[in-house]
């Protein structure tokens, strides 16, 4: 599986009490400035630190924050079972 990232666009900046915020759509996680800034300057913060639009063959993710990025790029591998012998 294929998987490409992009940044996040200023489509995905939303604002709440005149500070800007962003959402993860994986985990909802959300940030938000702790003081009024212009909403290019937390577009750029964002793309920054590592929030991307992810997309692969099977799913498409508007916004997603570093760490699920992180996990999207490093999956968790399943143990292998066992071999059962068969004894002769």
């Amino acid at each position: 599986m294929s998987l490409l990232t992009k940044p996040v666009s200023a489509e995905h900046i939303s604002v709440h009490s005149n500070r800007p915020l962003i959402q993860c759509n994986c985990c909802k996680r959300i940030e938000q400035a702790k003081q009024a800034v212009t909403k290019s300057a937390w577009l750029q913060a964002a793309n920054h630190i590592g929030w991307r639009h992810v997309q692969s063959e099977a799913f498409d993710i508007d916004v997603v924050c570093p760490s699920c990025v992180s996990d999207f790029n490093n999956p968790v591998k399943k143990p292998m079972k066992p071999i059962k012998r068969v004894s002769a």
